[in-house]
């Protein structure tokens, strides 16, 4: 079973219509017909607007999305399952992450992952798929704490923030726990099998 996560520094559907990366997700899938494409906006807690902005991106595919509500059914993991991607939006790590450990969302992707769907999100969406996650925990303090640890390391989005830079870098200077990777915005990474084959930079 190939496997596939894509982690997307900035962009995507939210900040631009007809984004390239998105456009290089669905290529993953290497499916002719509409794509089952799945969006869980946890991390900004459901917002309406932006799961919006997903359907608008996404209308050409079989689009649907993922509430809080809908992690505590118990066809979940068999809802996740029949998806080709999952799609993981911005917005508070930590938050999300204490929502999905949980409810036990946060083994029901792991498992999907395991049965070939493709994994991918754009900020906390993509930070979360590592071991080790470092992100704020206030609006000017950051902090460490655990990700699903599908991938090695850790993963530092909008490392062009001058302030998120600054922390993320002491940090990680007294960190040994597998790479790090620190990506500016519009710059993604394309992990296949847990290894990183392609990265990828996309501009508006």
């Amino acid at each position: 079973m190939v496997r596939h996560i894509l982690a997307i520094s900035g962009g995507g559907f939210s900040e631009e219509e007809n984004a390239y990366i998105d456009e290089y997700l669905l290529k993953i899938c290497r499916k002719n017909t509409p794509k089952k494409i799945g969006f869980v906006a946890t991390a900004s807690n459901d917002a309406p607007n932006y799961i919006e902005k997903f359907y608008r991106a996404f209308q050409s595919e079989r689009p649907s999305h993922l509430t809080i509500e809908d992690f505590k059914s118990d066809k979940i993991q068999d809802i996740v399952n029949d998806l080709d991607i999952i799609y993981v939006g911005g917005g508070n790590t930590q938050y999300m992450l204490k929502i999905w450990k949980e409810t036990g969302f946060a083994h029901v992707l792991i498992d999907a992952y395991y049965h070939g769907v493709i994994l991918a999100g754009i900020s906390a969406g993509a930070m979360c798929w590592f071991g080790t996650c470092y992100s704020e925990k206030n609006e000017h303090e950051y902090e460490q704490f655990a990700g699903l640890g599908i991938l090695k390391g850790s993963f530092c989005p909008h490392y062009n923030d001058e302030e998120r830079r600054i922390a993320f870098d002491y940090w990680a200077s007294s960190q040994k726990g597998g790479p790090i990777y620190k990506l500016n915005d519009n710059e993604n990474l394309h992990f296949k099998n847990e290894k990183l084959v392609a990265k990828i930079s996309s501009y508006k």
